[in-house]
């Protein structure tokens, strides 16, 4: 019974992973053709000039942007995929299952403009803060692209955490109380998590991913005893 669910759980993964490819797959080819654009749209908002030291550096790095780009436009129906391939075992309700793919977009979407909006162009300007008459920066457009890009998706699944930790308590894994009692591990598990996550070594960037990813502890949290106090008015009805 065990190994015919393992094959069913394989086959859903199988899925959703061939059909999120062809949709990322067919928007990052899209995308590839506004990828000068989304380049030059990239240094604006960080007010960044790079250069390119070889000859394809510049196409690579349109590229990586257009996969990125198919990746960030295809992700509510990546979860949407994700979604009705798997609520045969994933055991929510339709309305439940509604609000866990809205609620998931919201915080992807959110996660990735704060991190688009804020932190990447402060966090640049503090990292290329130490030019001086003699120290002057030179930044390939190949780091440029890759270190955004790894910037931008951190936080969009980052900001996931709250729906996370709702999930869990749906499924009964762990109760609020036991999060709340655990906040100095958690704290240490998010400090090092935004030091692993965040390609420099600064503190400055690390706290710009660890402060929200507390708060966003927090708000799962909260999110967790309310689905716990509803659940335990569902059971007394019941009785």
């Amino acid at each position: 019974m065990e190994r015919k669910k393992l094959i069913v759980i394989l086959s859903i993964i199988k899925r959703i992973v061939l059909k999120s490819l062809f949709i990322v797959f067919v928007v990052g080819a899209i995308s590839f053709i506004f990828s000068k654009s989304i380049l030059v749209e990239l240094l604006k908002n960080t007010d960044m000039k790079v250069y390119y030291y070889t000859l394809p550096e510049v196409f690579f790095s349109t590229v990586e942007l257009s996969i990125f780009s198919g990746i960030f436009f295809s992700f509510p129906f990546i979860v949407i995929v994700g979604w009705l391939e798997s609520k045969s075992i994933i055991g929510l309700k339709k309305s439940e299952g509604l609000f866990f793919c809205i609620f998931a977009i919201v915080l992807f979407y959110v996660g990735t403009f704060f991190c688009y909006f804020v932190v990447l162009p402060s966090g640049i300007k503090f990292l290329v803060g130490y030019e001086n008459e003699i120290l002057k920066a030179m930044i390939s457009v190949d780091k440029f692209v890759s270190f955004c890009i790894l910037m931008l998706f951190a936080f969009g699944i980052t900001f996931e955490l709250p729906i996370i930790l709702l999930l869990i308590s749906k499924k009964g894994l762990i109760k609020a109380k036991t999060l709340a009692k655990g906040r100095r591990f958690a704290i240490l598990f998010i400090a090092i998590a935004s030091a692993i996550i965040t390609p420099t070594p600064d503190v400055y960037n690390m706290m710009l991913l660890a402060v929200p990813m507390y708060i966003l502890f927090e708000i799962g949290i909260l999110l967790m005893r309310l689905n716990e106090r509803k659940q335990k008015i569902v059971d007394l009805n019941k009785l």
